[in-house]
């Protein structure tokens, strides 16, 4: 019966920490063009990423909820990067 009982808790312990982890896999903000390529503001701590990975889908000026993950900058400026691998929602043109 005990036994039962940990693989139970064991299970729903595996389930809550894959779900938390499956939303730490999408980014949603705004989109910019710079003079490094492009990038995209977190709404949620208004950091900026550069964009790598599947960029073919995405605009400059475009609100986007995009799956993918963070990855470390191979440079010594320590810029932020977000490996792209799909746009999951075009909201359309960002607003100021």
């Amino acid at each position: 019966m005990i036994g039962i009982v940990a693989a139970a808790a064991a299970a729903t312990v595996l389930v809550v920490v894959l779900i938390h982890k499956s939303k730490k896999t999408a980014i949603t903000g705004c989109t910019n063009s710079g003079e490094n390529g492009m990038t995209i503001t977190d709404e949620k701590d208004r950091q900026i990423y550069a964009l790598s990975g599947n960029t073919t889908d995405i605009k400059p000026g475009t609100r986007l909820k995009l799956q993918g993950k963070k990855v470390k900058s191979n440079g010594a400026d320590k810029t932020l990067v977000w490996e792209a691998k799909a746009v999951t929602k075009d909201f359309g043109v960002c607003h100021p």
